[in-house]
């Protein structure tokens, strides 16, 4: 059968258990969605905020670009040739101008400008391999490495062929390395200029024409088969530049590509952006930044946000991946704190709760204890006022045997004795727990002290039937100790020797007083049931008592007395099983 108080603490634990419980969960669901939408925020703001940076970049990048595509559709055709006949010039013999680009693009956009004629020879502006002089010379060799990267180009203007610039409109358009898109801004025909027969002589033939100049000899570069050269005038289609995407050495260059329709065939004349240049402007994205061709599907890639520069086939790429690496390790550092956090509240709760509930269950457990007591007081106390009152009334009536009237009186003694044990043990209880136990040793002789109690406590418990063998060491060291807290501890232990050795024949308690190393030991040994190893722990704790079945009666507080009457002298008690079998329990005096 359970314990009431028991099932009270199992109560008070449950709805503990579920104060604790409901408001931490709740703690833990409301903290864990705060890191992760702490951690969504945060991503979706480095997501915003390269979205936004790369949009800007992409606009700023298409309006340069369209600016760039607007003032060379402006340029004249005769600009790409390192040496060219200006028509403009009004001059009845011939002339020969170097072209404006022969030094370089003037816009730091261009890589560079070429033209690729219907036989599939290209030329830059910056070489001229008859006129090495006429070229950008400051640096002919990296001219040269441009010159071969650009040669793949040719294979597009050869396969494809330049009039299909000559019409403009977004179209897929075959090269060398797969496809490319072609885009601009707007569907319109070609430009038809009209030149003299003679100024188109000159500009095919500009070599020869300033080799004349200069050295005056005639040196034929180029035969051109085109009869009628001579006289009249000839028309000149220049379709819009539109932008390409092509092979330029290794990698993808964007390329703004125009068709030239000529009496000499469909040339292709255009420029190549300069990913360097490009790759210098996008330093201000805070993230790596690439300007690469667009990706036809619109899958989204992990750690990237792109961005199309109109008007090409082209975008920019921002890498945010260790900005969300940076994230990731903040909502982990977030969550880790968190976490720490709510373990240590929870714990601090759930110690908090069973504080609670361990202080209701010592409440109740020594509100069972004292229920136990103020029985247990009652039968004490009732079975000494009991006899005195049989006896009382035996001798005031003079009932029983006259003879034995004094053994009367020395059972009434007894009794008496007994009482006064009880209520002793009662108000020295009640002083511990107020704390107000006060003692006074003084140094005296020990073994003369106990002497005496013993002989003033023998009568009665040889009476009892129990032996008492006395073995007290001489010579033995002065000591500190209170005679009458003496007397108590040895009236308690010898009394719990004689309770507990009721059922033993032969019975015998024996006092010893000897030296030891630390000081003087006293101690009380019976040869009775002894203490069991459960009851050991507890045995010099309030309102505890063997729970064996023929334990005697009594209060459970002999033990605390003994214990905090030796404590306040100095000394120390401890329990052993007696050599026989039995209880044995050890005082040690300093010396």
């Amino acid at each position: 059968m359970r314990r009431p108080y028991f099932n009270r603490t199992a109560i008070a634990l449950l709805l503990t258990l579920v104060a604790v419980a409901v408001p931490c969960g709740a703690w833990f669901v409301a903290g864990s969605h705060g890191v992760d939408r702490r951690a969504r925020l945060e991503n979706d703001a480095v997501y915003s905020k390269a979205y936004k940076k790369g949009v800007s970049l992409a606009e700023r990048l298409a309006t340069q670009l369209e600016l760039l595509r607007d003032s060379e559709s402006r340029r004249a055709f005769y600009h790409y040739q390192n040496l060219y006949h200006d028509p403009a010039v009004a001059s009845e013999g011939k002339s020969i101008s170097v072209s404006p680009l022969a030094q370089g693009p003037a816009d730091s956009l261009i890589e560079a400008h070429f033209q690729v004629d219907d036989t599939g020879t290209l030329t830059l502006p910056t070489l001229n391999d008859e006129f090495p002089e006429l070229g950008l010379h400051s640096s002919h060799g990296a001219q040269c490495g441009l010159f071969g990267q650009l040669k793949d180009i040719t294979f597009f203007c050869t396969l494809e062929g330049a009039a299909a610039t000559l019409t403009y409109g977004p179209r897929d358009v075959v090269s060398n390395s797969g496809v490319g898109d072609g885009l601009g801004n707007s569907r319109r025909p070609a430009d038809v200029l009209e030149l003299d027969a003679k100024a188109w002589r000159q500009h095919l033939e500009a070599n020869v024409v300033y080799a004349d100049l200069k050295y005056g000899k005639k040196q034929l570069s180029r035969q051109f088969d085109a009869p009628g050269l001579d006289e009249g005038t000839v028309e000149i289609k220049v379709g819009p530049l539109v932008w390409y995407t092509l092979p330029v050495g290794d990698a993808p260059g964007l390329v703004a590509m125009r068709g030239l329709e000529t009496p000499a065939g469909v040339w292709t004349q255009g420029f190549v952006i300069s990913q360097s240049t490009v790759e210098h402007y996008l330093k201000s994205a805070h993230f790596g930044a690439q300007f690469r061709p667009a990706r036809k599907d619109r899958v989204r890639v992990e750690g990237e946000v792109r961005s199309a520069v109109a008007g090409t086939p082209w975008e920019i790429v921002l890498d945010i991946s260790q900005s969300l690496d940076e994230t990731t390790l903040q909502a982990a550092t977030d969550r880790r704190r968190f976490l720490r956090l709510f373990f240590l509240g929870t714990s601090a709760a759930s110690l908090a709760g069973l504080l609670v509930v361990a202080m209701m269950y010592k409440s109740e457990q020594l509100a069972q204890q004292r229920s136990r007591f103020a029985a247990s007081a009652a039968h004490e106390l009732r079975t000494p006022l009991a006899g005195l009152r049989l006896y009382g009334e035996m001798l005031g009536e003079g009932l029983g045997n006259p003879s034995r009237t004094r053994d009367y009186a020395r059972r009434m003694a007894s009794e008496a004795e007994r009482l006064g044990r009880v209520v002793t043990n009662v108000l020295g209880f009640t002083r511990l727990e107020r704390e107000s136990v006060t003692l006074h040793p003084q140094l005296g002789d020990l073994g003369l002290a106990v002497q005496e109690i013993t002989d003033r406590l023998r009568p009665a418990l040889e009476t009892s039937g129990a032996q008492i063998e006395l073995d007290l060491a001489e010579d033995l060291p002065s000591v500190a100790f209170d005679r009458d807290a003496l007397s108590h501890i040895l009236q308690n232990l010898l009394d719990n020797a004689e309770k507990y050795t009721r059922e033993i024949e032969g019975r015998t308690i024996s006092i010893r007083l000897w030296q030891k190393a630390r000081g003087v030991a006293l101690s009380v040994a019976d040869n009775g049931m002894g203490v069991s190893r459960e009851l050991r722990r507890r045995l010099f704790r309030p309102f505890v008592r063997g729970e064996h079945p023929d334990a005697p009666e009594g209060l459970g507080l002999g033990l605390v007395l003994v214990k905090e009457l030796v404590r306040a002298q100095g000394a120390e008690i401890r329990y052993d099983d007696a050599p026989g079998g039995g209880a044995l329990f050890s005082l040690t005096f300093p010396v």
